[in-house]
Parts: structure tokens; C-alpha cells; sequence
């Protein structure tokens, strides 16, 4: 078992990871707003918890926007809250997010996503420290630390029109990159390693080394979905192989040929480039594992609650019955027991995904592992359009 080498929570050995420490390092004290830049897995939010935690804030609010999940009618009162009867539903008065992070640290994840009329009040917000609430005349000063994530290059934004240029000016005044995994290979045994015992520690069970020929396979391979692919990859590997050793043989059956590519989703694996019905037996096979996790964190809600009502208590031995019943050891049940067809079920999963997202086909295509051509044709096949 090699030495797993962190700091910060970030993991890697190599002279670029160590560079992205030291940068943290340097900055972190200060208040100014930093950019940090990568592409989508590479670990942006490690780095903009450690900016917080290092800096003289580390007491105060941490607070993660996902600017590309906020629908564009409500972003404004998201982020700077609103007044009472300011507009329909507004049943009270309410702090958005940057009165919630005041005297703390905010990150503007997804921060290209934003609207070109909202980045004009966030640069007023950044320049001046106030805000004003929807319905509101008057202004109200905050003191919020403002980190920006993107994985989008804002340079060619601000050339397409997409992102202000002044705005781009303020937040790059001290950008961090984070280098993708290929440009820092060396650090990939050390970061499946890591997450091996990380899941066989979380999941009680026994920890199997990934061979040397394994590992080499491992580095060979491109990781478009960078740390978060490897992570994903090579824990799913060790659960759909229950538990095994992880061999130069099981790790290549599971990349596949290298004509094929990989998706991968933040919680389940799904390879496409293949035969129509293995897809869709993928799909199902992802929606049992995400009804797992729903279950699990069922869990860990129920087990704080004081109940002292006796409707309450009898609903809670409900949940508690059906949470025994649907725990499930692994995903290898029954698919018969579900009275839907497999279409029925790829509909019903398409149209979550979608809600969950708010309607954005880029991010739901990413999370159902298929192109956004897949999509829009599976969207017309089942009548899921607007």
C-alpha cells in the first residue's frame, strides 16, 4: 500500500498539484475574488474550500451557488433575496445568498452560466460590497469573499458575448488553473489507491489492492472526466466485482475497447456505444442504485428526529418497514418485479433527471451518459417536450 500524499484534501505527489498548493497558500489570506479554472472533475471545489479554510474567514459562512441550477426568473432574488409582496409568492421578507455568506467566503460555481443581466448587479456587488433586494430601494452593505469556478474558457465568452468583459477583468486578478488528470498522470496510482480505501473504509468492507498491471492500464487511459472519472470508475469497478482484487484483466473488460467512450456519472457508471437493450438495462440498473442511495440518506434523515406525536410515530414506523423492505444489498434484483416496461422506466428516469437539472438537456444528457442527440431523440420518442 503506497503513501497517500494530501494536503488540504487535495491528493498528488506531482510538481502541478503542488504548484496549485502553493498558489492557495499565497492567496488565500488576502480578501481578493479568485478565479479558478479547470475542466469538470478536476477537483475545483477541493480548492475553494482550502482558499477558505486558510483564509482569516475560515469562521464564518461557506456557502456553494451552482449558478447553472438557479431558474434566470428567480436568480436575482436567489442571490440577493427579496421583500415582502415584492411579487407574487413572496409571503416574506428573505436574505439571498450573499446576505446568508456575510463575513464568509461565496462560490459562484458555474459561474459562465450566468446570466449576461445578472453579471452586471454581481460586478456592482463585487465593486461597491452592497446589495439590494428585489423590491427594494435601498441598499445593503455585505462583506462576502466571492470565488468563481468555471469550466469554460471566459475568454472566448467575453469574445461570443456571452460573458461580460469587465466582470472577466475583476474576477481574474488572481486565477488558479487546476491541470486536467492527463497533464499529471504520475499522480493516478496514488488517487485510485486513495479511493479504494476510501469506499472499502465507508463501506465496512475488506480493502483489495489494484495490481501493478492494473495500475498501468489505469494510466493509460485518457480520463476525459479527469479525478472524477478515475474515482468513479475505479470504485464502481470494486462493487460490480464484489470486492475482488482489481486485475489487468477485469480493469481492461471494463474500459472496454478504445474505440468506446466512457460517460461517466457522478454516482453510477454508464458506457455507451452499445447495443440498444444493454443501454437500457444500464439505465435501469443506474436508477436502482440512485434508489439505494435516496434510501440510505432516508436513513441518516430519521435518525435525528425527535418524535413525540403519535401520527408522526406511526408514519415514521411506515417509512421504517419500507426502508427494510428496500434496502438492498447489491442491484442485482429482480427486474420482473417492476410492472413497468423498460421504455416506461427510461421515460420516467429521462424526466427526473431533467427535473432535477431544471430542463437543461446539456447537464441531463451528461448525468444519463448519452449525447444530447440521444436525448432529443428519446425526448420526442417519449413526448417530454415543453
Amino acid at each position: 500500500m503506497r503513501h497517500i500524499e494530501q494536503k488540504y484534501g487535495i491528493i498528488g505527489a506531482s510538481e502541478e498539484i503542488k504548484q496549485v498548493i502553493r498558489i492557495i497558500e499565497q492567496v488565500a489570506p488576502s480578501n481578493i475574488s479568485i478565479l479558478i479554472y479547470g475542466e469538470s472533475g478536476v477537483g475545483k471545489e477541493l480548492v475553494a474550500k482550502a482558499l477558505h479554510d486558510l483564509s482569516l474567514r475560515k469562521h464564518g459562512p461557506y456557502l456553494i451557488v451552482n449558478c447553472g441550477a438557479i431558474p434566470s426568473g428567480t436568480i436575482e432574488s436567489e442571490f440577493f433575496g427579496h421583500k415582502r409582496g415584492s411579487y407574487t409568492g413572496a409571503v416574506e421578507d428573505r436574505k439571498g445568498f450573499f446576505e446568508t455568506a456575510d463575513k464568509g467566503t461565496i462560490v459562484l460555481d458555474e459561474i459562465g452560466e450566468l446570466p449576461l443581466e445578472m453579471q452586471v448587479k454581481l460586478l456592482r456587488t463585487l465593486e461597491q460590497g452592497d446589495i439590494t433586494r428585489v423590491g427594494e430601494s435601498t441598499s445593503r452593505k455585505v462583506n462576502v469573499r466571492v470565488i468563481g469556478a468555471t469550466n469554460r474558457e471566459l475568454p472566448g465568452e467575453v469574445q461570443a458575448g456571452r460573458f461580460r468583459q469587465d466582470l472577466y477583468f475583476r474576477l481574474k486578478t488572481i486565477m488558479i488553473r487546476i491541470p486536467p488528470l492527463r497533464e499529471h498522470k504520475n499522480d493516478i496510482p496514488m488517487l485510485a489507491e486513495y479511493f479504494m480505501m476510501q469506499y472499502a473504509d465507508e463501506h465496512n468492507v475488506a480493502y483489495k489492492p489494484i495490481t501493478p498491471q492494473a495500475m498501468n492500464l489505469l494510466m493509460e487511459a485518457s480520463w476525459e472526466g479527469n479525478v472524477r472519472e478515475l474515482k468513479n470508475f475505479v470504485q464502481s469497478v470494486f462493487v460490480l466485482e464484489n470486492g475482488k482484487m482489481i486485475s489487468a484483466e477485469i480493469v481492461s473488460q471494463h474500459l472496454g475497447s478504445s474505440e468506446e467512450k466512457y460517460y461517466y456519472d457522478t454516482r453510477f457508471p454508464v458506457r455507451v456505444n452499445k447495443e440498444t437493450d444493454q443501454v437500457e438495462r444500464e439505465l435501469i440498473l443506474r436508477q436502482l442504485f440512485l434508489i439505494r442511495q435516496d434510501v440510505e440518506e432516508i436513513k441518516q434523515k430519521l435518525a435525528p428526529i425527535n418524535i413525540n406525536d403519535e401520527v408522526t410515530l406511526n408514519k415514521m414506523k411506515d417509512i421504517s418497514r419500507y426502508i427494510k423492505q428496500s434496502d438492498m444489498d447489491d442491484i442485482n434484483i429482480d427486474l420482473q418485479q417492476d410492472d413497468r416496461t423498460m421504455q416506461e422506466i427510461e421515460r420516467d428516469t429521462i424526466l427526473k433527471t431533467m427535473e432535477k437539472y431544471y430542463g437543461s438537456k446539456r447537464k441531463t444528457a451528461q448525468a444519463l451518459g448519452m449525447s444530447e442527440r440521444t436525448l432529443y431523440r428519446k425526448i420526442k420518442e417519449y413526448n417530454l417536450q415543453d
